[in-house]
C-alpha cells in the first residue's frame, strides 16, 4: 500500500492497510467507534494520550488514519471536517 501524508487545517492523513491498522489499534484505547454503513470511524488515544482518528474502509479494510499537528487538541474538534473531506 502507498504511504501518503496530507497536510491541511493542522492535520496529517496517511493510508495505512489493515496489519498495521490492527498494530496501531492494539497499542491504542479506542474511545469512540461509529459505524456509518460503508466505513467505521474510530476515535484512539495513543501511549501519551494524543487523540487521533482512524477511518476504515468498509470494502477493503484499509484505513486512513488522522492526525493533529497540534497533540494537545483534541481530535473530535475536527473530526466533522475530516469525514467530510475524505468521504
Amino acid at each position: 500500500m502507498t504511504h501518503t501524508n496530507k497536510h491541511a487545517c493542522g492535520l496529517s492523513a496517511r493510508a495505512i492497510d489493515t496489519s498495521e491498522f490492527a498494530a496501531i489499534y492494539e497499542t491504542c484505547e479506542c474511545l469512540f467507534t461509529y459505524d456509518n454503513g460503508g466505513s467505521r470511524t474510530f476515535v484512539l488515544t495513543d501511549s501519551n494520550g494524543v487523540d487521533f482518528l482512524a477511518i476504515q474502509d468498509g470494502a477493503d479494510g484499509n484505513v486512513v488514519i488522522v492526525e493533529l499537528a497540534d497533540a494537545h487538541e483534541s481530535a473530535h474538534h475536527y473530526a466533522r471536517e475530516v469525514l467530510n473531506r475524505v468521504f
